[in-house]
């Protein structure tokens, strides 16, 4: 009776301890370069993708024999793919605590009979290197980090090779800076603002350096000074030209208002000439019954013709030749203020 009573006590200790032990954590050190990435034990990150659909579900010890675990919740959209079964062989290692060693692999049909939940049909929906639409986007609502390379491996026969996933995965933050969550943006790493502040940084303490410093000395080569000066005057005359030379029309241009002005003067004056030539016959039929005189034009009709053409192109031409003269003018005008200007500061700068 005694040794009954003494059994009960010790039960009493052990089975709230065997209740309440939690399976989600690592046996040792071994899983720690993912622990000390993501976060969490991947045993942890399991149980959570798979209570996104049943809320009430436990992880308990996996079995040492792969599958370790198998997708037999009704609402099979978190487990039936090969992420969580990717997860699951991960948790296999992290319970079992195999140390730095190689950990636990999976031979050919594994991730089927995971898929199948120990019956001949396997669960729906599945998907593979990716969540359904919907269990992606809870995912990223209770922001679980799933790492990218879980996204990018999978052999279709059905194995698993825990040392080439580590391994692929360490190669991955070590290339990314641990930024390797990039399918919830609630999980991505905003590197571009941090490093864009840090180059800000740089560039004011940089300026700070370089106006706070003092040279040592406070002295300057004429032929220095006389660079500098002629520079900023060659830059000055550069920018007080470009305006002139955007403005001014092209040669081109010139002579293509030319030709139109003298193809429009000279339509008018064939207008002209056949009015005038027009009015003539109307007033000789009105006048006579005889046929109509020839047309014929007298030595001063064409000398007036003559006149008023040349008249007609000066008056075309003559606002264009004055436009010409006023850009080339007011053009050698800049140069001369520009070179008065450099001299005076070459003048000043040699006299100080």
């Amino acid at each position: 009776m005694t040794s009954l009573k003494k059994t009960l006590l010790g039960l009493s200790f052990v089975v709230p301890y065997v209740f309440a032990q939690d399976h989600t954590q690592c046996a040792d050190s071994g899983s720690d370069w993912y622990t000390s990435v993501v976060g969490e034990t991947p045993c942890r990150t399991y149980e959570q993708l798979r209570k996104l659909c049943n809320s009430e579900y436990v992880l308990g010890t996996l079995n040492p024999i792969t599958p370790p675990d198998t997708c037999d919740d009704q609402i099979a959209d978190c487990c039936c793919n090969s992420i969580a079964f990717g997860l699951s062989m991960l948790c296999l290692t992290c319970q079992q605590g195999i140390g730095d060693g190689n950990g636990i692999d999976a031979g050919v049909l594994a991730y089927q009979q995971y898929l199948q939940h120990g019956t001949n049909f396997f669960c729906t929906p599945n998907t593979n290197l990716s969540f359904t639409t919907d269990i992606q986007a809870a995912v990223c609502n209770n922001n679980l980090k799933i790492h990218n390379n879980f996204y990018k491996t999978f052999w279709p026969d059905g194995q698993w090779f825990y040392t080439y996933y580590r391994e692929q995965m360490e190669t991955t933050n070590a290339a990314d800076g641990n930024n390797s969550f990039t399918h919830c943006a609630s999980t991505t790493l905003n590197v571009t603002s941090s490093s864009q502040s840090q180059s800000i940084l740089r560039s004011e303490s940089t300026l700070l350096s370089q106006s706070t410093s003092v040279p040592k000395s406070t002295s300057f080569s004429l032929s220095s000074m006389i660079s500098l000066t002629e520079s900023s005057a060659a830059s000055a005359t550069s920018a007080s030209t470009l305006p002139h030379s955007t403005k001014s029309l092209t040669a081109g241009a010139i002579a293509g208002i030319a030709v139109g002005s003298l193809a429009f003067v000279g339509a008018i004056t064939l207008f002209l000439l056949w009015l005038y030539s027009y009015r003539r016959r109307q007033i000789d039929l009105e006048n006579s019954e005889t046929s109509p005189t020839p047309f014929t034009i007298s030595n001063s009709t064409v000398i007036f013709l003559a006149f008023l053409l040349l008249v007609l192109t000066k008056w075309v031409y003559s606002p264009i030749y004055v436009k010409q003269c006023w850009d080339s003018h007011a053009h050698e005008q800049s140069r001369v203020g520009s070179r008065e200007t450099a001299q005076d500061e070459r003048t000043e700068a040699a006299a100080t």
